[in-house]
């Protein structure tokens, strides 16, 4: 499920990228993808494991961007780490609980980017501080916005699509 969710993840936002030529619908992507690996699978660390698979084939890319591997693994961490906090990972996911771990991937994401962005590209983002101020919170409100939309679309057609227990697995 993780190679699925990560590849229609990559394709799309590949697709999406060309396209638009802006970078802010893969976060609204990532959004939906995340969210429903997780609400799927009900697994531990999924959402991390979406993140590194994705940005190892980031690095792939043709002139990868620098920011893409660590942003997207640290977006996958924070997700599992939301969803861990309080209760066990797949036994009961909100969707309240479920936003809010997409927002704060969302958050994480975008401030790993920009700090990577800031100190290795000085002046892509702004030579004044306003200018980065600017840049960093419309970015930051932006993918926040975006991952949330993204998880509430994906628990509003999965919530009740996917059991809300996962099934025990038994050896043989």
């Amino acid at each position: 499920m993780i190679g699925l969710f990560s590849a229609l993840y990559i394709v799309t936002a590949g697709l999406t990228s060309v396209i638009t030529q802006v970078g802010y619908p893969e976060h609204f992507l990532r959004g939906i993808f995340m969210s429903s690996l997780i609400l799927t699978t009900r697994r531990r660390w999924s959402a991390t494991l979406m993140g590194i698979v994705c940005g190892l084939v980031f690095l792939a890319v043709p002139a990868p961007a620098p920011y893409l591997l660590p942003s997207t693994i640290i977006s996958g961490v924070v997700f599992d780490l939301a969803l861990i906090v309080g209760s066990k990972y797949g036994s009961t996911i909100t969707q309240t609980k479920l936003m809010v771990g997409a927002g704060l991937s969302g958050f994480a994401e975008s401030v790993v980017a920009l700090l990577i962005l800031t100190i290795f590209t000085p002046g892509i983002l702004g030579k004044t501080f306003g200018a980065l101020a600017l840049a960093w919170s419309a970015d930051i409100v932006l993918n926040i916005i975006l991952s949330i939309a993204g998880a509430y679309i994906a628990y509003r057609y999965l919530g009740n699509r996917v059991p809300r227990q996962r099934a025990q697995v038994t050896s043989q």
